[in-house]
This record gives structure tokens, sequence and C-alpha cells, in this order.
């Protein structure tokens, strides 16, 4: 052997000298303590598994219940809605005296008295109304069958108007004018001819009476009295020319521009009356009706108005309790009536309401979720808790439930029977109620997020694999669910342990 293969040899007895230490080193680093030494060791799978824990839960057996559980309210078998619901009247009234939320009444006791002086006082001006408007109807029960007798004499009337009125202007411009001018003139003629004559006679006088046989008395008493004659003449002349002028230039254009307008007048007058006085006529006819219409409408109200008047002071159509304002849905308006229902004030009479109940007799109203609603059956029964009596419960048995959801509650009622001495709950109380639906004792469950469904829709559950193999599946068939458990009808048994999740 050469050098060069002495050297190799001695490589590779060096390399597994240090092989050997470091094994040595690592073996006595881990080397067991005395309890681990006593382990067996454990199969591979073993550790598989243990590097992959598996959530496991196991099948149970014991006592499994389904329940109904809910909260509701008491509502009121046998109820009265009071309302003073006025048919007329519309005004608030003051509250003079009423009956506190909570009060025991007897048939007929008043629930709320008003001050009643407004509505009084209109039932009476109303009254008053009435009487004139039976006065103001007769009249026109009357009038229209002489207006209808009218109509045509007074179209007559109209059109011989209009023919005066025609003629007469056609008159005057034919004959009229120039006879009212010639008139003027003449007149004007006539004044001048008498001053003239005046004062002829006066000169003939003043001559005449310088003969000696007449006495200066009876001389000047004759020519006095003819100067006036002249003077007055005078005076005469100058009115008439003024006349004169006046007629020529005023009178006689006016009278002729009156002709005109009258004769235009009379024949619109004639052509209105032919357009309108049988409208007229139906106008008059149809106010008869209205007013007839009226005064029934009146009647009406009349009669409204008293029958509102006789609602008043409210009274309590049977016996109970008295609530303020009324259920609606489960719910009661009491804090708006209440809000209203003081002494001297005035309140919208419509507002008032209030509700008697016996309270012997309520029922137990619940929402019932739609998740839940598998739950209730023909029968179902149970106990209810009242929630201001801790200690104090009655029996309830379902009557009546609505199974068409609305907002995904649907309403349930049960009937409640309160044990002799108990508690009996009022209406608007609440309470919590339970009803056992269904009860096993030995039942095989498992919780519900360890149940799943297949492609096929299947109910299964997975059963862990044993010794490192893959899980199995096995179909299983459930009963009823509650409070996070699901019950096991076939497939599976108590003490068997199934995965949690899918694998």
């Amino acid at each position: 052997m050469g050098d060069r293969g002495r050297m190799t040899a001695h490589k590779r007895i060096g390399r597994t000298l240090l092989t050997l230490v470091l094994l040595a080193g690592g073996s006595l680093a881990r080397s067991p303590t005395p309890a681990q030494a006593q382990e067996p060791a454990k199969p591979a799978a073993e550790k598989a598994a243990e590097a992959k824990p598996v959530d496991t839960v196991t099948a149970e057996k014991g006592r499994f219940e389904v329940a109904f559980e809910a909260k509701g309210d008491f509502d009121p078998v046998d109820a009265t809605v009071v309302q003073f619901k006025p048919e007329q009247w519309a005004q608030p009234l003051e509250i003079v005296r009423i009956v506190p939320h909570g009060t025991r009444v007897n048939a007929g006791d008043v629930l709320v008295e008003l001050d009643t002086e407004k509505l009084d006082r209109a039932i009476a001006d109303l009254e008053l109304d009435l009487a004139v408007g039976e006065k103001t109807l007769e009249i026109a029960r009357r009038e229209l069958p002489v207006t209808e007798a009218l109509q045509p004499l007074e179209l007559a009337e109209t059109e011989r108007d209009t023919l005066v009125a025609t003629e007469d202007l056609a008159r005057f411009l034919a004959v009229g004018r120039t006879l009212a001018e010639d008139s003027a003139r003449f007149r004007l003629k006539a004044s001048e001819e008498q001053l003239k004559y005046a004062r002829e006679e006066l000169r003939q006088l003043e001559k005449m009476y310088k003969d000696k046989d007449l006495t200066e008395e009876t001389e000047e008493m004759i020519l006095q009295r003819t100067r006036f004659e002249v003077e007055s003449g005078e005076f005469n002349l100058r009115r008439a020319g003024v006349d004169t002028d006046s007629a020529l230039t005023l009178e006689v254009p006016r009278k002729e521009a009156a002709l005109q307008d009258a004769a235009a007048k009379a024949k619109l007058l004639l052509e209105k009356m032919r357009a309108t006085s049988a409208l007229a006529l139906e106008q008059k006819r149809l106010a008869l009706k209205k007013a007839e219409r009226d005064r029934v409408e009146a009647l009406r109200k009349m009669r409204d108005l008293q029958h509102d008047r006789a609602g008043i002071p409210l009274k309590a159509p049977r016996s109970g309790i008295v609530y303020y304002g009324k259920q609606h849905d489960g719910a009661w308006t009491t804090a708006a009536v209440a809000a209203k229902a003081a002494v001297g004030q005035g309140v919208p009479v419509g507002d008032l309401v209030f509700t008697v109940v016996d309270p012997e007799r309520v029922a137990f109203r619940v929402k019932v979720d739609e998740k839940d609603l598998h739950l209730l059956s023909p029968g179902l029964k149970g106990r209810v808790e009242l929630v201001g009596f801790p200690d104090a419960e009655g029996a309830i048995a379902l009557e009546s439930a609505t199974m068409v959801p609305r907002d995904g509650k649907v309403d349930a009622r049960f009937a409640v029977t309160v044990p002799a001495g108990g508690v009996k709950p009022l209406p608007g109380m609440t309470g919590s109620a339970r009803c056992q639906v269904y009860s096993r004792p030995d039942a095989v469950t498992l919780p519900v997020s360890a149940i799943f469904r297949d492609e096929d829709g299947r109910k299964i559950v997975w059963l862990p694999g044993k010794d490192g193999a893959a899980p199995e599946k096995r179909v299983v068939k459930t009963g009823r669910t509650s409070g996070g458990r699901t019950e096991i009808l076939e497939g599976i048994a108590v003490g068997d342990v199934v995965r949690s999740s899918r694998p």
C-alpha cells in the first residue's frame, strides 16, 4: 500500500471514530429518565395522531327534553272598549271629572264627565238657524211657481218696451227733432212779438193819456201796469233766447242721445232676457233643491249633535276594571290617554279611550319566532310564571296560533288557569311560559355540531380512523334537537366517539 493509500485509510478511521463519539454524546444527552425508561414504545400511527390531534365528542345517554319557552303578556279575554266618538262635534271639551286608571266600576258608572257648554250653545244656535231656514225655504217654494208664471209676461213686456223705444227714436228723428227746434225758435219769436206789442201799447197809452178827461190816479195805474208788462216782455225775451239756445244746442241733442240709448238698452235687455230667462228660472229651481238638501243636512247635523250630547257623560257599559287606552297588537295605549286625562284640561273628546276588562278572565299571549313553529301543536300545555310574583304560576294550554308569520313571528294564545287562592294575573302583566314538548329518559344524543350532511342530503357522522386509517362516514337517523344536542335514533350507540369537524 503506498503513502496515498495509507493516508486515505487513516482519514476513514478518523471519521469513523468521530462519528462514534458524536453518537455516544447524543445518546447520553437523550438518555431516558427512570419513568420514561419504563414506558413502552408507542406505535407510529399513534405518534402521528399525537402530532395532529383531532377534536372528538362521545355519544351520551340520558334524559333528553324539548320545551317551548317564551315571554309574553296577559290579555283580557272579555273586554269592552269605550270611546266617545262624536258624529259631528269636533272641538275639544274640558274634563270635569274622570276615574283613575285601574278603578273598579259597575255598569252605568261615569267614566268621564265633560263641560258641555260649547256643545249646548252650538245645538241652540243650530236650532235657530233651522227655524230661519224653514221660513226661507217656504218662501222659495212659493216664489218658484210665481216666477214661472211671470217669465212669459216679463218677456212680452220687455219686447213691448223695446218696440216702444225703437218707435220713439224713429219718431223723434223723423218729426220730433225738427218740431222741437221749431218750437224753440217760435217761443223766441213769440216773446219778441209780445214785447213789441207791449211797447206799442205803452206808447199809445202815453199818447192817449194826454187827454185831460182822465184822472191822474187812473192814468198812472194803467201806465204802471203797462210798463211792467213791457219789463216782463223784455225779461221773457231774454229768457226765451237762452231757452232757445239751450234747446237747440243741449236739450234736443240730449233727447236724441237718450232715445238712442234707450232703444239700444231695450234691445240688449230683450236679448238678455231671451238668453237668460230660462236659465234664471232653472237656477231658482236648483236653488230650491239645494235649500231643501241643505235643510236635510242641517237636520242630520242637529241629530248628530244631539246624539253627541246624549253620549256625555261617558259611562261604563259593564262591570270590571277601567284601563286607560286600548290594546293593540299586544301593546296598550295607556300612556297616551293618561297624558291627557287631567281635570280642567281641554282635549279632543275622541282621544279619551277606555277599556273595561273582566279581571277574572285572562289569556297569555306570546309572539313565537318562526324557527319555533314546529313546537306548537294542538293541546300543548305547560306553566306560566308571573314576572311580578316569582312564586306565582298558573297552568296554560294552547288555544290558537296564527300560523302566518309577520316580521318573522306568529301570535299564539294560551288559556290560563290559576289554582284556588293563587295570584291572578291582570291584563297588562307579563310572564314566562314553559311547555314540555318531548321527553325521553334514555335518549342517545350528540352535539349538533357533530352531525353533517353528505352529497345526497343524508345526515352523517365521522368516526375517527383507527391506527392511522382514514375517518369513517356513518349515516345516522336523528330525532329532535334541543339545547344544542340532537337525539340519535339509529347509527350510533352510547360511548361511540365521533369527530366534531369534517375530515
